[in-house]
């Protein structure tokens, strides 16, 4: 999925499949993919949160999920969770990713919501 992202002065054309997460940086949000790429943009990340969420119809779970007050993180690259080192992994699985620190009480709420989803989708799948 891209969106486009018009300003005055410039145009930004991102690819939601490929962004790993979203930073923020004062006024500013890094668009970081996960092969590497980075991309800033003149926008704040509560304004960003709002474009990603809007860009996704109806009844389309997004991928995307805010932690904390400075990152979105792309769930569909999600690895691993670190509580001791408050740590959160994002990789591709092949040769790309990304560890971001994470406030460990966000990573602990965060890993209890993972693991609920996790579980349910097992019970649904045992059904079948």
């Amino acid at each position: 999925m891209k969106i486009c992202i018009n300003f005055r002065d410039e145009l930004h054309i991102l690819d939601l499949d490929k962004v790993a997460c979203f930073q923020a940086e004062g006024n500013y949000t890094n668009v970081l993919y996960i092969s590497g790429q980075k991309q800033t943009l003149s926008i704040g990340i509560s304004k960003m949160e709002q474009v990603i969420k809007q860009a996704y119809p109806k009844g389309v779970r997004s991928p995307f999920v805010r932690l904390g007050r400075s990152v979105i993180i792309n769930q569909a690259y999600l690895m691993s969770i670190n509580l001791p080192k408050q740590r959160l992994t994002l990789a591709d699985y092949a040769r790309h990713g990304y560890t971001l620190t994470v406030p460990k009480q966000l990573l602990k709420n965060y890993k209890e919501v993972i693991k609920t989803l996790y579980q349910k989708d097992e019970k649904n799948s045992n059904r079948t």
